[in-house]
């Protein structure tokens, strides 16, 4: 964390629908902002090591377009005004470094709108480059009707630590978090995976309330594709039984078959755990056996293994 030195990174939490905070957004653009997105009257004087040089409307505007909130600007002495962000109480400005040591006035400042700064041509193309090239970098989301599907992100420990604190179906023992620390960790893993490793939140919150995960699998003989796959899912046992895991599981699958081309998904789950076999059935997958005493995660009061009498659901892409 210390590596930041923008205004107000210390504070700058909020999390747009991708799970980015602002100090996210900043890594991302430190890889964009170019001579080509600054301000053409400073252009030759910019370098790499003052990356933030003359990007402050264009960087402003597309802050706005992620987290909402307002645009001010601060007066600068030759008539130009040096514009950052609010969202509500949270007031950052990620193009505050080309300042150097100089302190900025962010009190009582006016506020800047688009229409204005943009009737310079050149000011909405150069904020159109920005915009497509951040763009480009923000990763995969899935959105329903209440939720986003996305990868996970450095915030998300807590909440994955409150479903995963006492995992609610044995298969998941072996994923139990003990602490923070560990939810951290587990989070960091989990980020590696941008392409199927997903964080369910609540769209009006940004509450990780669960997670959908899985490998593709190849079945056909030598170098056949892998368009097999096995997803597994879990969700906070607060947010059950209100078709939550209908809406994240049938968003996830219709990922899986129609982009990722993927040609048929099966699923296991325990014959004590009736919602996720209710779920299974649901989405319309075939119920196609029982395996008993098929697996163990957990051991007895003896200490022997309990094995699990588990049944595998399956549906075809042709079938969705």
């Amino acid at each position: 964390m210390g590596k930041y030195r923008f205004y107000g990174w210390k504070t700058a939490d909020i999390r747009e629908k991708h799970g980015l905070t602002p100090r996210d957004c900043y890594d991302l653009l430190s890889e964009i902002w170019c001579a080509d997105t600054c301000a053409p009257r400073m252009r030759e004087r910019w370098t790499p090591e003052n990356k933030t040089l003359g990007q402050c409307s264009v960087t402003a505007f597309l802050l706005q377009d992620l987290y909402g909130g307002r645009v001010y600007g601060v007066p600068l002495g030759d008539g130009n005004f040096h514009c950052f962000n609010a969202v509500g109480g949270c007031v950052f400005d990620l193009t505050s470094e080309q300042f150097g040591d100089t302190a900025l006035d962010y009190g009582h400042c006016p506020e800047q709108f688009r229409e204005t700064h943009f009737a310079k041509e050149e000011k909405r193309l150069r904020y159109e480059n920005l915009k497509a090239r951040l763009y480009a970098r923000l990763p995969k989301i899935i959105e329903t009707d209440r939720l986003i599907l996305r990868p996970f992100t450095r915030g998300d420990a807590a909440d994955l630590l409150e479903y995963l604190q006492d995992p609610a179906v044995n298969c998941f023992m072996d994923m139990r978090l003990p602490s923070l620390a560990a939810a951290k960790r587990a989070v960091k893993q989990r980020m590696r995976d941008k392409e199927y490793y997903f964080a369910v939140t609540l769209k009006d919150t940004g509450k990780v309330i669960g997670e959908f995960f899985g490998e593709p699998e190849g079945t056909a003989p030598g170098a056949g594709p892998a368009d097999t796959f096995s997803p597994c899912w879990m969700l906070n046992a607060a947010y059950q039984g209100k078709g939550i895991a209908y809406e994240a599981a049938k968003a996830y699958f219709d990922y899986l078959f129609n982009e990722k081309g993927i040609r048929r998904i099966y699923a296991y789950t325990e014959d004590t755990n009736v919602p996720s076999r209710r779920l299974c059935e649901k989405l319309g997958m075939r119920r196609e056996g029982l395996f008993v005493e098929f697996v163990s995660f957990v051991n007895n009061p003896d200490g022997t293994p309990r094995y699990e009498n588990t049944y595998q659901y399956a549906i075809l892409k042709k079938e969705w």
